[in-house]
């Protein structure tokens, strides 16, 4: 026996689990999407492409999923595939849809 009494843990009630009020889901990777892009220069879309999959140079680990440094892999329509660089996407919709919006300023040319 110690000189010290031994403290029993007291027990903390258990935290209720929090439910998001914005449910999280994944892409149907079976849809298509028309992905705007924007390049230094000029703004572009890829309509009704295919997400095929995400490559990288980097090792994939636990904490990595590859596509921070990656590349986002479409393919088009009549079969082609590019790779592009993630952060260059702007916007993602389902394949033909338009999308509601309303420019509030335009940015100056370089």
């Amino acid at each position: 026996m110690g000189l010290f009494r031994v403290r029993k843990p007291e027990s903390q009630p258990s935290a209720p689990e929090q439910v998001s009020p914005i449910p999280i889901t994944q892409f149907d990777l079976s849809k298509r999407y028309d992905v705007y892009y924007m390049e230094a220069s000029h703004d572009r879309v890829y309509e009704n492409v295919l997400f095929v999959g995400i490559r990288t140079f980097d090792r994939l680990s636990e904490y990595s999923s590859g596509l921070i440094n990656g590349y986002l892999e479409i393919e088009s329509t009549d079969g082609s595939r590019c790779l592009l660089p993630s952060y260059g996407i702007r916007m993602i919709c389902e394949s033909g849809t338009q999308p509601t919006f309303r420019i509030l300023r335009h940015r100056r040319n370089c």
